[in-house]
């Protein structure tokens, strides 16, 4: 079976790196399907889901902002956070859901307003991602 290399980074730590069969991940558009051979492509990252093939097994993430590049049989995620599904804290994602919530429901400015909602969307990832 055909293969690329997947390396996936964040700020904090080389998340994964190995050969793999194919990838799907979340982006600023929608979902993108990787497979061996694929053309040069570069996209921003959305939040959602990264799911990693290896060996035809799939293994799911929680992934938020950063970017991908495809190019010359290999595959590079440069992502802000990223965290598989079987090591999210649900309860932790859960908080952070309530205190989005609460902060959309204050009187606070436009750019206090846009962060709330990404940090909600985020933290209704995780939970969907953890839930899979």
């Amino acid at each position: 079976m055909a293969t690329f290399h997947l390396r996936v980074l964040t700020a904090e730590k080389s998340f994964f790196e190995g050969e793999v069969d194919r990838c799907i991940v979340r982006t600023a558009t929608g979902d993108v399907g990787i497979l061996p051979n694929h053309t040069p492509y570069l996209a921003p990252l959305g939040i959602g889901g990264l799911t990693i093939y290896q060996d035809g097994k799939p293994r799911l993430a929680a992934v938020a902002h950063g970017f991908l590049e495809v190019g010359d049989n290999q595959m590079t995620i440069i992502a802000r956070t990223c965290e598989w599904a079987d090591e999210i804290d649900l309860n932790r994602a859960e908080e952070a859901r309530r205190q989005a919530e609460a902060s959309l429901h204050t009187q606070a400015s436009a750019k206090e307003m846009d962060v709330a909602q990404i940090k909600l969307k985020k933290a209704i990832n995780r939970i969907h991602i953890a839930q899979k």
